[in-house]
């Protein structure tokens, strides 16, 4: 049996090698791609970084050689990943974007140059109003465009007709509506998997979905997914 990953290629390959090493199989089916920006901002205006997701940081890291400005992630993974390609400040939050902004009135000043926030062309919470009513000079910079997958793969659709896919990840909002929009016609598949997400705002989007069963992470990390699939390969259902 196998776990549909959703996440964009890059993301789904490192999880798919993670699960590997608790011989958990996995069939990629990415339900958003990304697609980079130019990045053309003058960085010599800005006193720190928000990068609310992994893909926005990559974006901006292979375009940018500035590593020593504060860097505001979202939780653990991205700032593992910020970590990795050499950012020197990182600050990291709890597992959402609003949880950032403590910590971004604690380390910024009011009368400094403005904050650079850095995003996909759509996003789920856009900090920008929020650090306006703190008073700080703020400007969003769209780091990506995301394209939205319009239909499952001939194959991700084999797989769950022969039952061979089992459950189902979903780490984002979008990537819940998506796949509710995309299962909609073959809703009779759902009631043999089992659904995976990441917050309980992601659950919500598709309760409406006959799942075997539908878990939710006790906290919005990648750690707390893949131990939900452990136990569901040790139940036997992976």
């Amino acid at each position: 049996m196998k776990v549909l990953l959703t996440r964009p290629q890059y993301d789904s390959e490192e999880l798919a090698k993670d699960l590997r090493d608790y011989g958990i199989e996995s069939h990629i089916n990415s339900l958003i791609e990304i697609d980079p920006k130019p990045f053309q901002y003058d960085l010599r205006q800005a006193q720190a970084l928000i990068i609310t997701s992994l893909n926005g940081i990559r974006c901006f890291a292979a375009q940018s050689q500035e590593r020593s400005l504060p860097l505001f992630v979202v939780g653990e993974e991205s700032a593992k990943i910020a970590s990795s390609l050499r950012f020197k400040d990182i600050i990291q939050g709890n597992g959402t974007a609003l949880s950032l902004l403590p910590l971004i009135e604690k380390v910024c000043d009011h009368t400094k140059k403005e904050i650079a926030y850095l995003t996909g062309d759509r996003v789920h919470t856009d900090l920008i109003l929020h650090l306006i009513e703190r008073r700080f000079a703020a400007r969003r910079i769209i780091a990506y465009n995301t394209i939205e997958c319009t239909s499952l793969s001939l194959q991700t659709q084999q797989l769950l007709k022969n039952k061979t896919i089992s459950v189902v990840t979903l780490f984002s909002p979008r990537s819940a509506q998506i796949f509710a929009k995309l299962i909609e016609k073959n809703k009779d598949l759902c009631q043999f998997l089992y659904g995976v997400c990441l917050s309980a705002e992601i659950a919500n989007i598709v309760s409406k979905i006959q799942w075997q069963k539908l878990y939710t992470a006790t906290s919005p990390n990648r750690q707390k997914i893949i131990k939900i699939l452990r136990d569901l390969k040790k139940g036997g259902i992976l």
